[in-house]
């Protein structure tokens, strides 16, 4: 029987004593896209940051290739290959692009290994070379949103979290991330988008849940009455 990559069982997490996430159940195999919907304030960046490390669940459990991660710090998560890319990005602007995706692995020593992988994700993403040497600053969204998945990249990742990463793009900006995403899976990636609005990039996806108040709705019905035109898978 094939083992899903990340396993999520009656997971409960918040803040203090306010809980955000409240019985939330999924499963994410290899090679999978998936789409997390959501207003404003449903728990998807809570739910990211539970699977990354950077918030201990309260309840529940947390399995990557069947092992429990709830106490493992983010960075032994992300060398296990979680990579987590926030909404606000956390790019330095005053630091040129180059070593803004260079920062993703500024723990890790291999020198030709990390050399090798920015030289393959300089041939995906071609501006990298182009403005390599210029400030982050003077990106345009669209490129900035991209420097943040490729530093995400650099860990070689086999799951991708990328939280709301269409908000302030341009329509032919949030085609190309949607189209990196479905082309990151295809390559054995496991995706994980998380998104407020219900667009036509998330048609892309194999898998859509509607997160509404820190719990997580599956059922085909309740999402489309909400989200129009967005696949769900049974």
């Amino acid at each position: 029987m094939r083992m899903p990559l990340l396993q999520i069982e009656s997971l409960v997490a918040g803040y203090g004593k306010s809980d955000v996430l409240d019985d939330i159940s999924f499963a994410l195999f290899a090679g999978s896209l998936a789409y997390v919907l959501g207003p404003h304030g449903a728990g998807k960046t809570t739910l990211f940051m539970a699977i990354a490390g950077l918030v201990r669940p309260k309840r529940g459990v947390i399995r990557l290739d069947g092992e429990d991660t709830r106490r493992k710090r983010p960075t032994e998560l992300l060398a296990r290959g979680i990579a987590y890319v926030p909404h606000n990005r956390l790019l330095f602007s005053s630091l040129s692009v180059r070593d803004n995706l260079l920062a993703g692995v500024w723990r890790d020593t291999d020198r030709p290994r990390i050399e090798a992988q920015a030289d393959r994700l300089v041939q995906r993403f071609p501006f990298l070379k182009a403005c390599g040497h210029q400030s982050a600053s003077r990106l345009t969204n669209g490129e900035r949103q991209l420097l943040a998945i490729a530093r995400a990249l650099m860990s070689e990742p086999r799951l991708l979290l990328l939280d709301d990463p269409f908000d302030a793009l341009a329509p032919a900006e949030a085609e190309q991330v949607a189209g990196l995403g479905a082309e990151l899976a295809s390559d054995g990636t496991a995706v994980v988008i998380a998104q407020r609005n219900a667009t036509p990039a998330a048609c892309l996806g194999e898998q859509a849940y509607l997160l509404d108040q820190g719990r997580l709705c599956r059922s085909e019905a309740s999402v489309a009455s909400s989200w129009p035109g967005v696949p769900v898978s049974s």
